[in-house]
């Protein structure tokens, strides 16, 4: 169901005022205030399935640093409801900065700028994911114990998104992304310079790694905080669309480029393309021209972090429109995200479709195509059905999708030919959902309030995740692999999907303020 990052970007990511959506009763149930968040898990585990439509992750986890700063983004301060607020007498969304305000974003010279930006951004960090870990594992020697440290300190600055959230929320959104990205840049560089200098050690690369992953998470908030900023109203979706294509290519395209530059260049030294392309991120987010305003004081917040974060918590709570979203985004992280990913590969090679490990490869892959698919008509699909059934719809076919998992089986051809349709599926549908669950969330959500719903969401994404791994782990070994699978996709699949069905989305057509 239903991510993330996310996007968005990755429309997989992925109703309203002025004309009240269908299905809404009451004209405060759908508010055109700014962007925001979507409703994303964390990243998704490369060890298992892509999340499926609702819980998409920034760029798919690939055992190296997660890199959150593949999603969307909301715009300038302001109070909800009132275009005066956001400094430039516009609504969020709806500068258009350098140009562009016009039928198409290729006019639109800022957001082609953090668009060009992200996308190179993107294809480094996926050489990363795929090169920290074989850094740790064959040029330093890690243990298993060791590296489970490493994916611990990934990790780890996560649980930083809520906090985050209430500190972006007061403080101008740029600055945050240029120094995340040159902050990031820095952190990276120094494998390859003490590589060179014969001085990289296991206890750098888990210094390197925990802040890294802080400043990727702090990148994300802010990210997702400005990008509305830059991008009318009514082309919110086609920004989505095009960010979250580019995470679509990187992610198939990176591991490849990787694994080949790694026969002629040692692992270390592949880092600095990363780097380079940090550089480059913070040099075009700097020319972005778009003035942002300060925000405005949130006087009834402004004394007390937890008062702020709860503002943020009881707002997604008091929408009709991502109260489902969100609350099904926790089930999904809690069931697919936690417990089927935990144990999807020992299932593949043990469980019953008894892969050889080569086809466990051909078998992930198919979900990059269908990435690309997905993010690539999903544009298409919100303007042809709705925004709102175009949520419901991804969701469904995305989920059942998953149900093709535990009954993989026969020769190793039929298996892993389901097991393929799956992910294939399953990606496409997310990156639909993606783009089209930023954009529903970006439109509606009051500016003051932006970060802290992103990282609420998040966090609704990240904390269930690890018990249901847990119960995953405990499932298997008594019941089996298979069962476990099965219990894992029946309820994480059918769960957010009733939340949608019996929620005002699937009647929304419109996105608000359009």
């Amino acid at each position: 169901m239903a991510s993330p990052d996310t996007e968005s970007t990755q429309g997989a990511g992925s109703p309203g005022p002025p004309r009240l959506p269908d299905g809404a009763e009451n004209p405060r149930d759908v508010r055109p205030a700014g962007p925001a968040a979507t409703v994303t898990g964390p990243p998704g585990e490369s060890a298992g399935p892509a999340a499926p439509a609702g819980v998409a992750g920034p760029a798919g986890e690939a055992a190296g640093p997660a890199d959150p700063a593949a999603l969307g983004d909301p715009g300038g301060p302001g109070e909800p409801g009132n275009p005066k607020d956001t400094g430039e007498g516009e609504h969020p969304g709806q500068g258009g900065g350098g140009g562009g305000g016009g039928g198409s974003l290729w006019g639109n010279q800022d957001f082609l700028r953090l668009w060009t930006g992200q996308t190179l951004s993107q294809f480094g960090s996926q050489i990363s994911y795929l090169v920290i870990p074989l850094i740790a594992i064959v040029t330093l020697g890690a243990s298993s114990t060791e590296m489970g440290i490493l994916g611990a300190l990934l990790r780890l600055p996560m649980l930083g998104f809520l906090l985050f959230g209430v500190y972006i929320d007061r403080m101008r959104k740029r600055p945050v992304l240029i120094w995340s990205d040159l902050g990031r840049a820095a952190v990276l560089a120094l494998i390859p310079l003490l590589y060179v200098m014969d001085a990289l050690t296991l206890g750098v690369l888990y210094v390197v790694v925990f802040l890294l992953s802080l400043l990727s998470v702090l990148f994300q908030v802010a990210y997702r905080s400005y990008f509305p900023l830059l991008v009318p109203m009514h082309q919110l979706g086609e920004g989505n669309g095009k960010l979250q294509l580019s995470e679509s290519l990187a992610q198939t395209a990176g591991p490849g480029v990787a694994s080949a530059l790694l026969k002629v260049v040692a692992a270390p030294l592949l880092i600095m393309i990363d780097v380079l392309t940090y550089l480059f991120s913070a040099i075009a987010i700097m020319l972005i021209r778009k003035r942002e305003d300060a925000p405005v004081p949130d006087e009834e917040t402004a004394g007390s972090v937890h008062r702020a974060i709860w503002a943020g918590f009881k707002w997604i709570m008091d929408q009709p429109m991502i109260r489902p979203l969100a609350i099904a985004s926790g089930l999904y992280s809690f069931f697919v995200m936690g417990a089927m990913q935990s144990i999807y590969v020992l299932f593949l090679l043990r469980g019953g479709p008894d892969l050889p490990p080569e086809w466990v490869g051909i078998v992930m892959a198919t979900g990059g195509v269908g990435a690309i698919l997905g993010a690539t008509m999903s544009v298409r699909v919100m303007r042809g059905i709705g925004i709102g059934p175009t949520l419901l719809w991804s969701t469904v076919v995305g989920n059942c999708a998953l149900l093709l998992v535990p009954f993989a089986s026969g020769p190793v051809w039929l298996a892993a030919g389901m097991l393929g349709l799956s992910q294939f599926i399953v990606w496409a549908s997310n990156q639909v959902f993606f783009v089209s669950n930023m954009t529903l969330v970006q439109s509606i959500t009051p500016p003051h309030l932006q970060a802290r719903v992103i990282g609420t969401i998040y966090s609704l994404g990240l904390i269930p995740a690890p018990l249901g791994a847990l119960g995953a782990g405990l499932l298997g070994e008594t019941l089996g692999l298979r069962t476990a699978i099965l219990f894992a996709v029946v309820a994480g699949a059918i769960l957010p999907i009733l939340l949608l069905v019996f929620s005002p989305i699937p009647k929304v057509k419109r996105i608000p303020g359009t």
